[in-house]
């Protein structure tokens, strides 16, 4: 029953198979957060058919200045699929600074 459950998990677009935590969706984090320890970050919770994303302030002024996600954002940002238990595991060692609805940054 464990491995119809799994196979089932796994045909859903956003499974992805981790060693430690199994089988979680996938998210989306910025190489500063991976490999950095106590940075400031914004994320956006998953969606449906979405994954949870998280990128640090240096990563979010890029975004700011360039006014959205542009081709010196993405190279910066350099995202890396993790699990959703990685992805938690990971940003423990960081610092929420807020939520973030995606897309271009709201300008006045």
């Amino acid at each position: 029953m464990t491995d119809d459950l799994e196979q089932v998990a796994m045909s859903h677009p956003l499974a992805v198979r981790c060693s430690q935590h199994g089988v979680t969706a996938y998210c989306l984090i910025c190489r500063h957060l991976r490999e950095g320890i106590d940075l400031g970050y914004w994320a956006i919770l998953p969606e449906p058919d979405e994954p949870a994303q998280a990128w640090c302030e240096g990563c979010d002024a890029v975004l700011h200045e360039d006014r959205g996600w542009s081709d010196r954002a993405e190279a910066l940002v350099d995202w890396k699929l993790y699990c959703a238990g990685c992805y938690a595991d990971t940003l423990s060692r960081h610092t929420l600074r807020g939520w973030d609805s995606g897309g271009a940054p709201q300008t006045e």
